[in-house]
């Protein structure tokens, strides 16, 4: 690879990885149907027309930065366990990060459809995980929603929690969970 290409590669993903994060801070105090692409290319300090390069609408932003977080903690994954769900510290420790964001988007009204694709999302890793494992549970698409959407559900009262548990209880808790919904279903 030549240095120019190399040079454009990096300022491609700098440029993107800057409206990412202002995508992410406009979030929570703006909410996702409020946010404008101008305003995320204002926060990012880039042109419009360098946003529409790379993205045709800001759910393209969205969804890029969601594969990103899903690949990003699937490939973190560390096997510890046969029937563990490995994703979920990562997935957790995302969620803290962001914490803010994360109430806003389940908090508001507006976020309903970043919150689907949360949960699609999440719904992929249970789907990775469930493959890993060779579980049966994997050839059941509501299973592996019920379970997804009880993850997302019970993340949701978690960042919301006056008194919440420590992110390795949660995980623990979750995990728990997740593994009886998954034995009982193979008892059905």
């Amino acid at each position: 690879m030549t240095n120019a290409k190399l040079n454009q590669d990096r300022r491609i993903l700098k440029t993107k990885a800057a409206l990412r994060d202002a995508m992410l801070a406009l979030m929570a105090p703006r909410g996702w149907d409020e946010m404008t692409i101008q305003e995320i290319c204002d926060k990012a300090n880039v042109g419009r027309s360098t946003f529409y390069l790379h993205y045709q609408s800001k759910d393209d932003l969205l969804l890029e930065g969601l594969n990103d977080l899903r690949d990003m903690i699937s490939a973190q994954t560390v096997e510890t366990e046969a029937s563990s769900f490995c994703f979920l510290s990562g997935l957790l420790d995302h969620m803290a990060q962001q914490r803010e964001v994360f109430k806003a988007v389940i908090g508001r009204r507006s976020g309903h459809g970043v919150a689907r694709r949360f949960k699609k999302m999440v719904f992929q890793l249970v789907e990775i995980e469930l493959k890993r494992q060779q579980h049966p549970a994997v050839r059941n698409p509501c299973l592996t929603m019920f379970v997804a959407g009880g993850i997302v559900e019970a993340m949701a009262w978690w960042i919301e929690a006056s008194e919440p548990p420590s992110l390795k209880d949660m995980k623990r808790e979750l995990d728990k969970l997740a593994q009886a919904v998954l034995a009982s279903s193979t008892e059905v």
